[in-house]
């Protein structure tokens, strides 16, 4: 279910799916026993797709096809997720994923900017952090944009160092006395 969902988010991104027409959209394409459970469903709770947001539908699809056993281990790998060494990108590709696949991770923008705050590496939490930024958004941004200055930073101090190693190997005489 995982990988249908992500081939149809990637088909919305592809052919710029109004958000009102992402659920109808997508129930079309289910088959077998997931269109015979949407069916049910649609039936049994009278759902208005056409009033339904992707985020909704997205949830219940995954509590009835995402095994519990499968979303117990993804927040038990939740509550240990670190940066470590990921860059920023990679470290938001995971988090991003465990908080789209289980609902409930995460309540609202804010505490999603905090708990990907909180698992930012100490060089760039400690900034992200006296920031005080309030969007998930701006968390992301800040700590992307302190990645790279920190990277640029630091290609810039090895080239000084380099180069200041060059400049003594010139003044050092060759070998030899002095005479």
């Amino acid at each position: 279910m995982e990988a249908w969902l992500s081939t149809i988010e990637a088909l919305f991104e592809d052919i710029y799916t109004l958000e009102k027409d992402k659920v109808l959209l997508a129930a079309h394409c289910l088959e077998g026993p997931a269109r015979s459970w949407w069916t049910r469903m649609m039936n049994g709770r009278s759902l208005d797709p056409a009033t339904m947001t992707w985020e909704a539908f997205r949830e219940i699809l995954l509590m009835e096809y995402f095994l519990e056993s499968d979303k117990r281990k993804i927040k038990e790998d939740f509550r240990k997720l670190r940066r470590g060494s990921r860059t920023v990108r990679e470290y938001e590709r995971e988090f991003s994923h465990m908080v789209n696949y289980v609902p409930g991770l995460v309540h609202g923008d804010r505490d999603r900017a905090e708990v990907f705050e909180r698992g930012l590496r100490p060089e760039i939490f400690k900034t992200v952090q006296a920031l005080r930024l309030k969007t998930y958004e701006e968390v992301l941004d800040r700590a992307l944009w302190i990645e790279r200055g920190n990277a640029i930073a630091c290609e810039e101090r090895e080239a000084f160092e380099r180069d200041k190693d060059r400049e003594n190997s010139k003044k050092r005489p060759a070998g030899g006395s002095a005479g």
